[in-house]
């Protein structure tokens, strides 16, 4: 296993319940223009967060809803940019849950939205999913 994944592994065996903010590695909300718009009002109520072992969705004002989903679930990060997201320098991250689990949310897709530096938050997501799936020792089989 390389360095990078190793480090990963051991920052997320430091986590505390003492401090649960402390295993938050990235955290944005919707960007571009509509985004921009919102969060100058204070009206952008959507946050996206990724932990050691979790990502997190949180979405809405009076009743607030948080999705969070395990990262060993997770499968195929992917980007996409439209043309207006390009030119706003947004991005759009997608992600797969593993739909051999047990979970509710197996075969869901589910998206980050209009994310600023989406190719580095992509890269991120992709190290903390594998390094994950290598602390938890799980394989995975693919039909041939």
């Amino acid at each position: 296993m390389n360095e990078e994944k190793q480090k990963i592994i051991d920052e997320k065996r430091k986590t505390t319940v003492d401090n649960p903010e402390f295993n938050i590695v990235w955290e944005g909300q919707p960007d571009g223009l509509l985004g921009t718009i919102l969060s100058t009002l204070h009206l952008n109520f959507t946050k996206y967060q990724i932990s050691k072992d979790e990502l997190i969705i949180t979405k809405g004002f009076f009743s607030r809803r948080t999705d969070t989903v395990e990262l060993y679930l997770l499968k195929d990060p992917d980007l996409r940019e439209t043309l207006w997201q390009r030119l706003f320098k947004v991005g759009t991250i997608g992600v797969k849950v593993d739909s051999h689990s047990n979970s509710f949310q197996a075969g869901r897709y589910i998206e980050i939205k209009n994310i600023k530096k989406c190719y580095e938050v992509r890269k991120l997501l992709r190290d903390y999913i594998e390094a994950d799936v290598v602390e938890r020792g799980i394989n995975y089989f693919d039909k041939v």
